[in-house]
């Protein structure tokens, strides 16, 4: 590629493109990427040119390769050349937004083209929203749309999002990439546009804490969440402390709920797990392979009088819980 820069210009632009396409050639993206950096405006605008003129600009979006390149060409064309990479991109938004390579090509459009285009690029969006916002890749661009701060007229984006997804928010809250979707609603959304979906959330707390996925969406509501909010999402897990306190997942929502740490000790130490054993919850949860993190983390964290409770209670089920693969490790916190 050293030596391409003797030949003539369009040549070796034109070469260069054709090997991304045709071979999928690493070191040709990568050439024309620096040349974008480091080239002089008329160089630059030569090689944008030189994609635009032999239509090579949509294939090369979800090239391998080529996708870096027109994300550079994103950055560096002129006002007209990058109107004309969005132009290529129009029509196929979906097909791109749910590529993996496409993906981050309509992403890095998103961050560079004119309002009005960026509306017609949301608008495609609307024609599939149930599916691509739980897309491994479009859910992604999804991102991206709730995080556009517009000044003129927005489209109104969370209202066709919300009537596409209304009664289904609890099923995209526990899913590995609708999870995401949903903790960036709560970020950039205002507060009418995103109190439906929280209303949801809220119907479906305990579920949603229990998933892989879904805890982090009520962690992110009582770590950011409005008071009220916190709240409830505080009450329904203390409803249910004890079984949550056993899961593997919502255990760790149980330890962001733990502000409210006198409430939560007194149900677990009042409410027996098995009618037929008078051993309280609290020594069960402290014996589990999940539960026994939130014992040591309020012997460690709790205020005095809290911790004094806990380890008083503890002291009375010594015996079982040395013999506790998991539970030995909170007597020996209690005994230090």
């Amino acid at each position: 590629y050293r030596r391409h820069s003797d030949k003539p210009v369009h040549l070796d632009y034109q070469m260069c493109v054709d090997r991304i396409l045709q071979a999928t050639d690493q070191q040709a993206s990568i050439h024309l990427q620096q040349k974008l950096k480091t080239s002089p405006p008329d160089q630059k605008l030569q090689i944008i040119d030189a994609i635009l003129t032999t239509n090579s600009a949509y294939p090369l979006m979800s090239n391998r390769f080529g996708n870096f390149l027109i994300q550079r060409c994103f950055e560096f064309g002129s006002p007209s050349q990058i109107s004309l990479l969005a132009q290529a991109m129009r029509g196929n938004i979906l097909t791109l937004a749910c590529d993996p390579f496409g993906c981050h090509v309509v992403q890095k459009a998103l961050d560079n083209v004119e309002e009005d285009c960026k509306a017609r690029i949301v608008t495609e969006m609307f024609r599939r929203i149930r599916e691509t916002i739980v897309h491994r890749y479009a859910c992604h661009v999804w991102q991206k749309v709730f995080e556009i701060r517009w000044v003129d007229a927005p489209p109104a984006v969370m209202t066709y999002v919300n009537s596409a997804v209304v009664g289904r928010w609890a099923g995209v809250a526990v899913d590995e990439t609708g999870s995401l979707v949903v903790q960036n609603i709560f970020e950039n959304c205002a507060e009418h546009d995103k109190r439906p979906v929280l209303n949801e959330i809220l119907q479906s707390v305990t579920t949603i804490a229990k998933g892989q996925w879904g805890n982090w969406v009520i962690q992110h509501i009582l770590e950011h969440g409005s008071p009220a909010d916190r709240a409830t999402v505080t009450q329904k897990i203390l409803e249910d402390a004890v079984n949550l306190s056993l899961d593997q997942y919502a255990s760790k929502v149980v330890e962001k709920t733990l502000q409210v740490m006198g409430q939560y000790i007194h149900i677990v130490s009042t409410n027996s797990l098995n009618q037929d054993r008078p051993r309280i919850p609290l020594i069960d949860i402290a014996a589990d392979q999940y539960g026994n993190y939130i014992i040591q983390y309020i012997l460690t964290n709790a205020g005095q009088a809290h911790r004094e409770t806990c380890a008083g209670l503890i002291k009375r089920h010594m015996v079982s819980l040395r013999g506790s693969k998991y539970g030995q490790k909170v007597a020996f916190m209690v005994e230090r």
